[in-house]
């Protein structure tokens, strides 16, 4: 198992506001919700209900954690062979991939019901003013897709970064169960080039962009599986895609910057 050397920063607390405009046209201000975890780090945390989690947890118990959990099924999780399959059917689907070999599974929404579950967790979060704030967008922010990122091992980092610079998208992640005292957390790079440690906690989420290189901590195998919830989001501005478009291969069903499902979207081809 690769040795990382941490270093532990404590959150930042930002402590600014918002302004809003009251009933009465007087301004009002409100508490921001997201917390930028180090000085010229493009990545925040947030703080929120666990009970916005119930319908995302119903949905992964009901489609996806029988056969996760069944020790026949082990092999779904060992690595070494990459794996594709559906769990659910009808309309409520979701689609599971490894990257390559790699013992670790993405579960994405493979159907609209599975997408509008995501969808409206990420809307229930009271975050979306915010978020707008850090990218380049007309009118919303756009949920391209969500995932369950299901795993029990991780024997090495693997640094990467989720998008290119300037891509104008996001990462959510946050945990759908406590997670195992065992299990691997998140490893960043900082700004200095110092790597830190950020502890997945529950009903706690962290939102990063362009130039966070990260990696799951190393952790050894576990009874208990390790399952994080993830959302990619960001610019409603098509004109970003080409950047954007690195988490195209992530899954099958996949909204467009402009809101329509990719494959059924003609907004590229119309556009001048």
């Amino acid at each position: 198992m690769d040795s990382i050397t941490l270093l532990f920063l404590p959150q930042l607390s930002s402590g600014a506001r918002i302004r809003e405009v009251a009933p009465d046209r007087s301004e009002i201000e409100v508490p921001r919700k997201l917390d930028q975890i180090a000085p010229d780090v493009n990545a925040y945390t947030f703080t929120f209900d666990g009970s916005l989690l119930g319908e995302i947890r119903s949905m992964y118990e009901r489609l996806a954690a029988e056969t996760l959990n069944d020790p026949e099924n082990a092999h779904l999780l060992a690595g070494g062979r990459k794996v594709e399959l559906e769990l659910g059917s009808g309309e409520e689907r979701l689609y599971a991939t490894s990257f390559g070999e790699a013992p670790l599974l993405w579960l994405s929404n493979d159907d609209d019901h599975t997408y509008r579950v995501f969808e409206r967790f990420f809307r229930s979060l009271g975050i979306e003013d915010e978020v707008r704030e850090l990218v380049d967008h007309d009118e919303r922010i756009v949920v391209y897709c969500g995932f369950f990122v299901v795993g029990n091992v991780s024997e090495q980092a693997k640094w990467h970064v989720d998008y290119q610079d300037r891509a104008n998208g996001y990462t959510l992640l946050t945990p759908l169960y406590d997670l195992d005292e065992k299990h691997g957390h998140l490893v960043y790079e900082g700004a200095n080039g110092k790597l830190y440690r950020y502890r997945y906690d529950l009903n706690e989420a962290i939102l990063f962009g362009d130039g966070f290189p990260h990696t799951t901590e190393p952790y050894p195998k576990t009874e208990a599986l390790r399952v994080l919830v993830s959302l990619t989001l960001g610019t409603d501005r098509l004109e970003h895609w080409e950047v954007l478009q690195t988490i195209a291969s992530q899954s099958r069903y996949l909204r467009m910057p402009c809101g329509h499902q990719r494959g059924a979207c003609v907004c590229l081809d119309s556009s001048p």
